[in-house]
């Protein structure tokens, strides 16, 4: 029998078992898969079969994003409390660039410009009212049959964002795959590494974008992973203990809720558990809202963690103030310029700036404020090939966003600092 045939029939056998469940969403059956000579495989949770034009089986929305441990979050609250004090006026929001990454397996997987253009429209609606736009900066296609079944944490995910990333201290990579493990899609925290770590962006399911397999086909899988990746959680974080999800407006929720149960109330505290609620994992045509307390929460969690998301226009100019240096030296033992900013970020006193060199040239490393103002010269000097370091004392400066600006090689380079005392 062909698989797609094989796994409907089993689905339907296993309908009528579906009503003892009905009482809690969650339960559902077990359904043996099989490969095309009849052996099982593996056992997967699917509670609606859904088979897409790559043949893959998508069960409830499943979202691989780390969950973040109490010690986080409570680091992440005296961080931004700190910076929110001595830091009163900031802009929020900005435009969000993409680098939207297609990565097909065997051919499949690969996503039309048509479908990636309705996204970013769908982003930008979702988003309205935020203080986000997003905006589409490049597209690029890779086919790798390994990469398209990548999932968090693997080393296939490293190498596929390792190959891919572009600068994500300013751009969100978006990669579409076929993620393993039944996955729609993933990200990570802003606090999760230095904002210029190529681990950072989004990953979902191809068929996740609009015009994919339903329920999970208008393009909701991008909003809630990149809510992540702004600095949300989901609305059942915590369950019904507080803080839950860190967002005062967000009723708490027991559990994740699934298709679109209308009055659902999981917790002993007021309000109706907030289904429509692009953090929580009901179905797409059931998501129609972020809180204004969520909002809030993207806007003080990006400041500190992402200062470099919007290019502030200071930090261009202070890049662009010299010309670019040049060197005709070749590349030694196969290093290529790599800047990863300072360590620690958000720093209290000092951090120390790291950066690797291809080959021995001139070399200028200069710290700036967000006025453009010249605040510190670390480098200045001719530099032999390797890693290297510079040390930034902040001594009286006071706390906020500072920018470090790397030149060598002909190239320029700038990265936010975050101090805060």
């Amino acid at each position: 029998m062909h698989r797609r045939a094989l796994i409907l029939t089993i689905a339907l056998a296993l309908a009528a078992g579906s009503a003892a469940a009905a009482d809690d969403p969650r339960r559902v059956p077990d359904l043996l898969r099989a490969d095309l000579n009849g052996a099982a495989v593996s056992r997967v949770v699917i509670p609606d079969v859904l088979l897409g034009a790559a043949g893959i089986a998508h069960a409830q929305r499943n979202c691989g994003t780390p969950s973040p441990l109490p010690s986080e979050l409570e680091s992440v609250r005296s961080s931004v409390q700190r910076f929110s004090q001595e830091n009163a006026t900031r802009a929020p929001g900005g435009t969000v660039r993409i680098a939207f990454h297609v990565i097909t397996g065997g051919g499949l997987g690969n996503v039309s410009d048509a479908q990636i253009a309705e996204q970013v429209r769908v982003l930008n609606r979702d988003y309205s009212g935020s203080g986000y736009r997003f905006e589409l900066a490049s597209v690029d296609r890779t086919e790798d049959k390994a990469w398209f079944k990548m999932t968090p944490g693997t080393g296939k995910e490293k190498a596929a964002k390792q190959a891919l990333a572009i600068d994500p201290a300013h751009r969100l990579n978006l990669y579409t795959c076929a993620p393993g493990q039944n996955l729609l899609g993933w990200a990570y925290f802003p606090w999760s590494a230095p904002e210029s770590n190529v681990i950072h962006g989004v990953v979902i399911h191809f068929e996740s974008l609009p015009g994919g397999v339903a329920p999970y086909d208008l393009g909701k899988t991008a909003t809630h992973e990149i809510g992540h990746y702004l600095g949300l959680l989901h609305t059942f974080q915590g369950g019904c203990v507080p803080p839950g999800d860190e967002v005062d407006d967000t009723p708490f929720e027991a559990s994740p809720a699934f298709g679109c149960q209308i009055g659902r109330n999981t917790c002993p505290q007021p309000g109706d558990d907030p289904i429509h609620n692009y953090m929580d994992y009901s179905d797409d045509a059931c998501l129609t809202e972020f809180t204004a307390g969520q909002v809030a929460r993207s806007q003080s969690i990006i400041p500190v963690y992402r200062p470099s998301l919007f290019e502030p226009a200071a930090a261009i100019a202070a890049a662009r103030e010299a010309p670019a240096l040049l060197t005709d030296n070749e590349p030694e033992d196969g290093r290529v310029l790599a800047y990863r900013g300072g360590m620690p970020n958000p720093f209290r006193g000092e951090t120390a700036i790291r950066f690797t060199l291809p080959a021995s040239g001139p070399v200028s490393l200069k710290v700036y404020s967000v006025t453009g103002q010249l605040v510190r010269t670390l480098l200045d000097a001719q530099l032999p090939p390797g890693d290297h370091s510079a040390m930034f004392t902040a001594g009286d400066l006071p706390s906020g966003v500072y920018f470090s600006v790397l030149r060598a090689g002909g190239v320029q380079m700038s990265r936010a600092l975050v101090l805060v005392k």
